[in-house]
């Protein structure tokens, strides 16, 4: 006997319905019924899998984020969204922002596969919105399967509900001036954290006691905190550190304690240092993390720079000069010892225009040369003194592989 009415349809009928409704009328099917909802779900929901709702955002698609708000694993949210000073029409932003944002906090404590989560205000916007970082915190303190937080900001939030947060992984916050107190509380509740990131002006105190102390299992720092040479030694004891990256202003030397206790357990394998040129004291330092696999930095002579080419395990290497030297020799000294070179980028320096036809060179005499990882040559345009043809690299089995930065 045939359906009497539409409640009486298999699913795979009501599936075939969906594909013909306009948006609304979708929006309006999934509100007849929580079965109906569920095939809104079903055909609807993989779009609101990974989803980013920003300032062309339409009101129609946060409708639907709502609905599908069980599917959601990665959300980003863009707080441009609710500016109003740039209403472009009913279809875009909120006309009512702070009422409309209560929906969307409302809507998160529901996300129950919500995995990552990240909260964005990268310009300057005018909305009557109250603590919008801790809102965001307060309702979704309680999700389970939530590991991972990126807040950025340009402007000063509160972001004191920071520490009812207790199962993340991995934090990111890149938000100036977070009170000292805040940060505290949020390292012991999470004692899990594997990869914390805090921004340049994020920390208005030395942490490192506290973030050794309490993150036991961190294996990727990133931070910008100003300290005294003795104040960053303590990052050494980190057991599973496998990344670190300082960025901003430090003191000249001040890594060389740091440096030298790292050397001694040989398990980092990233190294990045922002800010201001190695001594000649933290290279000979840093060259004896014979683990390093991966090392950004400035130098300010050739002399570090050759240094650099004790690092036998090197697969990348970025390189800053602070002084406008020709550091040719260094480079291919470098080429010459790290057998597992893939790609040399030297972000701001100077080479000769011999500098190609001396690396083929080096390479055509390295025995082993079919055993070796193509190398990719990242040079900055200043110093395209000459063209070097493919056909000349692909004679030299693609050991180097041209690029540039421009």
């Amino acid at each position: 006997m045939g359906a009497t009415n539409i409640a009486e349809l298999i699913d795979d009928c009501l599936y075939n319905i969906l594909e013909f409704l306009t948006t609304k009328d979708r929006i309006s099917f999934a509100q007849v019924s929580q079965r109906f909802r569920q095939v809104f779900i079903n055909q609807c929901g993989s779009k609101y899998r990974e989803f980013t709702l920003d300032e062309n955002s339409r009101r129609l698609e946060l409708i639907q984020l709502c609905i599908c708000r069980e599917a959601v694993e990665v959300l980003t949210i863009n707080l441009e969204h609710f500016d109003t000073g740039k209403c472009m029409g009913t279809s875009y932003r909120c006309i009512a922002p702070a009422e409309c944002y209560g929906i969307l906090c409302h809507t998160l404590s529901g996300m129950n596969r919500l995995k990552h989560l990240v909260v964005k205000q990268l310009k300057f916007y005018i909305a009557p919105i109250d603590k919008p970082f801790d809102q965001v915190l307060a309702a979704v303190r309680h999700l389970p399967e939530l590991k991972r937080l990126e807040f950025q900001a340009t402007q000063d939030f509160s972001v004191d509900r920071l520490h009812q947060l207790q199962n993340l992984e991995t934090l990111q916050l890149l938000i100036p001036k977070v009170p000292p107190a805040c940060l505290v509380k949020c390292f012991k509740s999470n004692s899990n954290l594997r990869s914390l990131h805090l921004g340049y002006s994020c920390c208005q105190k030395n942490l490192v006691d506290i973030i050794v102390t309490h993150c036991k299992d961190l294996e990727v720092l990133k931070f910008g905190m100003t300290a005294e040479p003795a104040d960053y030694k303590p990052l050494a004891k980190l057991p599973k550190l496998r990344e670190l990256s300082h960025f901003g202003i430090r003191r000249s030397g001040s890594f060389e304690p740091l440096l030298s206790s790292l050397a001694v357990k040989s398990q980092l394998k990233h190294l990045s240092i922002d800010g201001g040129s190695l001594t000649q004291g933290e290279v000979c330092q840093l060259v004896c993390i014979q683990s390093l696999r991966h090392l950004t930095c400035f130098c300010a002579s050739n002399e570090c720079v050759e240094m650099l080419g004790r690092l036998k395990n090197l697969e990348e290497i970025c390189l800053w000069m602070s002084r406008p030297l020709d550091i040719s020799h260094g480079l291919l000294t470098i080429i010459a010892s790290c057998k597992r070179l893939k790609l040399l980028r030297l972000a701001v320096g100077n080479v000769n225009k011999n500098f190609f036809n001396d690396a083929i060179d080096l390479l055509r005499m390295d025995e082993r040369l079919g055993q070796q990882p193509p190398l990719k040559l990242e040079i900055p345009a200043i110093s395209q003194k000459q063209d070097i043809s493919h056909e000349d690299i692909s004679i030299h089995k693609e050991r180097i592989i041209w690029g540039s930065v421009a």
